[in-house]
């Protein structure tokens, strides 16, 4: 991923109050893909629960755009596809042209296939559903096409796993976009097609229309998002409602990771697994003690030769306790502010020593790190839950 991909993720939407958006179904493809595409929930003690889920991504919560819903999932990928048009210096009818390329292709969702085209020899199809082991928003079963665009590894658009990262697959079809002859001057669904080499190659103009609103929409974060090196965001999605006092699950996801000993080496809190950009909210009513990059780089994804958390977030939650958020794609806090618990505090990611998308979550007493599973499930919070209680 190049060194401009993942800002996308620092500084989208800021200026709109969305439209509420009902929650996504996000579908579950056997064990590998619960471990990576969860829904879960947060419970607090008190009767009153709050949840939180995917239903909000750096995009916002959702949006009507020409007189269509987009729920919050399509609003976070036509910001990532708008963002890495700018931070590769294209103008606005490039994101136009990727946005309607994208919605005729997958309604603007990343889907994974599960490789039961007949087209497909049977070792076509075991590299295909590898796909269902990433993030993703549903399933296709076109040849061996994956992702917002449904491009193929078998034509030499990348790897399966380079073409489900969403910046990847905005990239690719950038590349091939400006390498079409006098693309800017030629219809949109001429330009389309020359990159898609679709089928039903005219299709794309039926939602030029759309494409052109959420261009408008989203340009100037795009612009702003490319030009601003740090990780922080504005806060976009709502809060959650959370009495005071409680303590909450922070993020939802499946825990796919302990504490304790991991790979010869201590590991000091728990991994949290959802969607890239899911919502993290602070666990308790608390202090920002550190909101930034904390690694070399925090502008794409890490890697395990990468020291440091990537983006942190650390609040102090008084009484020697303190709770630490790390690896995140982008923050939404500052030190020294206070926030109550709920509060949105950014959205996860895998920037630092990390190689996959997830919220790494510590508690500490007295700065020492404790098991985050039993000392929130003695303060009414099941980590491991699939329901809200």
């Amino acid at each position: 991923m190049s060194g401009t991909a993942e800002g996308l993720a620092r500084a989208y939407a800021k200026r709109w109050l969305w439209k509420a958006a009902a929650p996504v179904a996000v579908p579950v493809f056997g064990v590998l893909t619960l471990l990576l595409i969860p829904l879960a929930v947060l419970a607090a003690p008190e009767a009153s629960t709050a949840v939180a889920s995917s239903s909000c991504s750096t995009g916002g919560t959702g949006a009507s755009v020409a007189g269509m819903e987009l729920d919050s999932v399509q609003m976070g990928h036509a910001q990532t596809i708008v963002t890495v048009a700018a931070a590769q210096g294209l103008d606005p009818y490039a994101a136009t042209v990727a946005l309607a390329t994208a919605y005729q292709e997958s309604r603007i969702r990343m889907l994974a296939n599960d490789g039961s085209s007949p087209e497909l020899t049977a070792d076509q199809a075991a590299v295909t559903a590898t796909s269902l082991t990433y993030p993703q928003d549903g399933l296709g079963s076109d040849h061996d096409s994956v992702n917002t665009f449904q491009q193929r590894w078998i034509a030499g658009w990348g790897t399966v796993a380079q073409l489900m990262d969403p910046v990847y697959a905005a990239e690719a079809f950038y590349r091939r976009l400006v390498a079409v002859p006098d693309w800017r001057a030629i219809p949109l669904t001429q330009a389309a097609q020359a990159v898609q080499v679709s089928a039903y190659g005219s299709a794309y103009a039926r939602w030029e229309p759309l494409a052109r609103e959420l261009t408008a929409m989203l340009w100037p974060t795009a612009q702003a998002t490319a030009a601003d090196g740090s990780g922080a965001a504005p806060g976009i999605c709502p809060d959650l409602p959370v009495p005071a006092g409680s303590w909450i699950r922070p993020t939802a996801g499946t825990v796919t990771s302990g504490y304790g000993s991991r790979w010869g080496a201590p590991h000091a809190g728990v991994d949290i697994a959802g969607p890239r950009n899911t919502p993290i909210y602070a666990a308790a009513d608390g202090t920002v003690v550190r909101a930034a990059c904390t690694s070399a780089y925090c502008d794409r994804d890490g890697n395990l030769s990468l020291a440091g958390y990537g983006n942190l977030v650390e609040l102090d939650h008084g009484g020697g306790v303190t709770t630490r958020y790390a690896h995140l794609s982008a923050y939404t806090v500052t030190a020294g502010q206070g926030v109550s618990a709920g509060a949105l505090i950014g959205f996860q990611g895998s920037t630092g020593n990390s190689t996959g998308v997830h919220l790494h979550f510590e508690v500490r007493t007295d700065g020492a790190s404790v098991d985050p599973v039993p000392w929130l499930a003695s303060r009414g919070v099941d980590l491991h839950a699939a329901s809200a209680g």
